[in-house]
């Protein structure tokens, strides 16, 4: 009997798993820093000293432009069990979108969200 039972969990354990992953994307800014940003008075030239360059420009027209600063950090740990999989996810997450018009910061947006999570796939 305790070698069926040895075997069980024998067979139970090697059909479960777990890995752990760490991830970022972009490059990390400080939203302090950003908010010293003033619409209409900064530069472009102002703007990279302050943050650096943006993940992203896109022109919008002759005398616009996009730029986007983006940064995602975090760690995923998957638990897998027989017959289903845990996903649970932890870290952060900083937009900030610039429009420039003719090299000066017109209007900005600034988001940042503490992104955990759980998924389970069945």
């Amino acid at each position: 009997m305790k070698k069926v039972f040895a075997s069980l969990f024998i067979s139970i354990a090697t059909l479960s798993g777990c890995a752990t992953s760490n991830y970022s994307v972009g490059t990390d800014f400080s939203v302090e820093k950003a908010s010293e940003i003033v619409r209409g008075e900064t530069t472009t030239p102002q703007l990279v000293s302050l943050l650096g360059e943006p993940y992203s420009k896109n022109v919008i027209s002759q005398s616009q432009e996009k730029w986007m600063y983006f940064y995602s950090a975090g760690t995923a740990k998957a638990q897998s069990y027989i017959v289903s999989t845990d996903v649970k996810m932890t870290g952060t997450q900083k937009t900030l979108d610039v429009l420039i018009e003719d090299g000066i910061v017109v209007n900005y947006t600034l988001s940042q969200n503490n992104n955990p999570g759980t998924m389970s796939v069945n």
